[in-house]
Formats: C-alpha cells, sequence, structure tokens
C-alpha cells in the first residue's frame, strides 16, 4: 500500500486519507462516565479549595473570582487527563509516562526558528548530551501500528497565546521529538518507533493551523484512531461545566443575595425616614401656622401703636443713627486661602 503523507515541522504524518484504511477504534463513551465523573469531582474540589486573596476592585467577591480564576486554569488540565482516559480506549495505543523532561538542544531549536525543516528531518540527537532546557509533553503517547510518537500539548485556548509563544512552544516541542525515540529506547519498554509527531490542542476548537501543528478537539478521532474521541472529551467538559457553574451560583447566592437584601432594606429605611420626615414638617409648618394666628389674635393693639411710634421715632433721628442701625450683621467663617 503507497501512503501519502504531508509534514508539520518537517516531520512525516500521515494524512486524513492514509488514516481512512486504517480500522479506527470504537469508543463506548457511557463506560467512561464513572471515570470521567471522578475526574471531575476532583476537579472541583481544588477549585472549591482556592483561597480567595484580597483585591481591591473586586473586594467582597474575591471568592467569586478565585472560583472562576482555579477553574480556567484547571480546565487545561482536565482536557489532558481526560484525553488520557480516551486514548487507553485504543489498544494499540501506549501512554507513556516520562520519568524526565525531554532534553532541548539550541541547535534544534535554531533550525525550527528558521523554519528549516529539511534540515531538521536530518539531525540525531542524542538524549544524553548536556543541556540547560527541557520540555514536558502533556502527554506522550506511542501508536504502534502506525511506529509513531506522538508528542501532545494541550491548551484551554490557544487565541489566548501570542504567535510568538506558540512559535517558541512548538520549536521546543520539536526539539524534545527529535530526541524522543532515544529517550523511549533507553527508559521506557514502548513499542519501536519509526517517527515522532507534535500536536498543540485547542481546548476551545477556535483555533486550527496544521500546517503549525495546532489541531482542534474534533481532530482527535484521527490523532487517536478512536471513533467518539472528540464526543467523549465534549460530554467531559459538559460535566465540568455543570459543576463549575453550580459552584458559581451556590457562591453568588451566598455573596450577592445578602448585599441585594441589604440595599433592599437600606432604601426602604430611607424611603421610611422620608415620609416620617415629610409627615414632622407637615405637622410643624401646620403647629406654626396656627401659633402665628392665635399670636396674631392676642396682639395687644397698644403695642401695635408702639410700633408706629417706634417707626416714627426711626424717621426723626440723625440720619448717621439711623444708617448705622440698618448695617448688616458681620459673616463669620474659617478663613481660606482665597479670601482677601
Amino acid at each position: 500500500m503507497t501512503h501519502s503523507a504531508s509534514r508539520i515541522g518537517g516531520f512525516e504524518r500521515a494524512t486524513a486519507d492514509d488514516l481512512a484504511a486504517v480500522s479506527l477504534a470504537k469508543l463506548d463513551v457511557e463506560q467512561l462516565l464513572p471515570a470521567f465523573e471522578r475526574l471531575v469531582a476532583e476537579t472541583v474540589a481544588q477549585i472549591e479549595a482556592c483561597p480567595a486573596k484580597p483585591d481591591p476592585t473586586f473586594k467582597g467577591y474575591e471568592s467569586l473570582l478565585a472560583a472562576i480564576r482555579s477553574a480556567t486554569t484547571l480546565e487545561g488540565t482536565l482536557l489532558e487527563k481526560g484525553i488520557a482516559l480516551v486514548a487507553v480506549a485504543n489498544p494499540d495505543l501506549v501512554l507513556v509516562l516520562l520519568e524526565r523532561p525531554l532534553p532541548v538542544h539550541e541547535t534544534a531549536k535554531a533550525v525550527f526558528r528558521r523554519n528549516d525543516w529539511s534540515r531538521a528531518s536530518g539531525l540525531r540527537l542524542d538524549s544524553e548530551v548536556a543541556t540547560r532546557e527541557f520540555y514536558k509533553p502533556d502527554l506522550l503517547i506511542v501508536d504502534g501500528v502506525r511506529q509513531l510518537a506522538l508528542i501532545i500539548d494541550v491548551k484551554r485556548s490557544v487565541a489566548s497565546y501570542k504567535p510568538r509563544a506558540l512559535a517558541e512552544l512548538r520549536s521546543r516541542m520539536m526539539a524534545g521529538a527529535l530526541v524522543v525515540r532515544d529517550v523511549l529506547e533507553r527508559d521506557h519498554d514502548a513499542p519501536p518507533v519509526a517517527r515522532a509527531d507534535i500536536a498543540i490542542i485547542d481546548g476551545a476548537s477556535e483555533c486550527r493551523d496544521e500546517a503549525k501543528g495546532v489541531f482542534a478537539l474534533a481532530d482527535l478521532d484521527w490523532l487517536l484512531r478512536i471513533e467518539g474521541a472528540a464526543s467523549a472529551i465534549g460530554r467531559l467538559r459538559d460535566l465540568y461545566g455543570n459543576k463549575v457553574r453550580a459552584v458559581l451560583d451556590a457562591r453568588c447566592e451566598a455573596m450577592v443575595a445578602p448585599r441585594f437584601e441589604q440595599r433592599r432594606t437600606t432604601a426602604g429605611m430611607e424611603g421610611r425616614v422620608g415620609r416620617m420626615q415629610g409627615h414632622v414638617d407637615d405637622e410643624l409648618a401646620t403647629s406654626l401656622d396656627r401659633a402665628d394666628g392665635d399670636a396674631r389674635l392676642d396682639a395687644d393693639p397698644n403695642e401695635a401703636d408702639a410700633e408706629c411710634e417706634d417707626g416714627e421715632l426711626q424717621r426723626r433721628l440723625p440720619s448717621h443713627i439711623a444708617t448705622q442701625n440698618r448695617r448688616p450683621r458681620i459673616a463669620v467663617g474659617i478663613a481660606s486661602r482665597g479670601a482677601h
């Protein structure tokens, strides 16, 4: 059989047409549900245990913020573990747990930075060579049928990474792939490997660039040769999302509901105080009007004559004395810089 092939970073990878000729393992999602539920329960327990840190912007909502941040951070690891559980469903796949990270040679990274894939395919690097940089893949899966080592890095959302960061990640993955065969032969009892591929999995399925090794969750079926792999991970995310939202709802109810109740109570008290004040003002005004009327009824006519006499007296006083009596009172206040 003649196999067509495409290249990702200088490494041959069978195309979808090739994989169509290879039987796919069928996955029973229902059998995986208990394992998925345990995984979700463990992850949610970590979310609930995450401490809330003081935050001046989200003051009073730190507990809710901590849960959201923790759930976002842990989702990538959840997807990684879920894919590992799915991979076990294919008996031809071996999940390799590395004892140490893959060494990253600067020579290999330099080649990948220049996109010189043809030179990279000819490199043969020893895993025991000293280096300062290492890369540990999220998953290392060996396909015995295809003699393929698949190096996987799982991201919750590739869109949140800058192109330069993704290019650096890809070069490190490719450099690690150059030594993975030697590592497997030295340290692990794995099927023989003839080539190595890399795959950056976008958990959000928003980005897909096969030429750069970026794949969506929907690509898991042919990457792992497991029919239903992608839908299984979708089921896992649904379970996780339901539990996370339940945690957020509980914290909102415990945190936000009392705040709203306090605001309603405060507003109600202010309304009652305002109505009471208005009632008091009305009664005071009525009392004053009544007192003024009584005063006019009880007024002494002689006092009115006296007021007239005082006015006449004012007219007869010298002008400078009358003016002095009409001067306004002095305003008293606190000195300010603008006063003159």
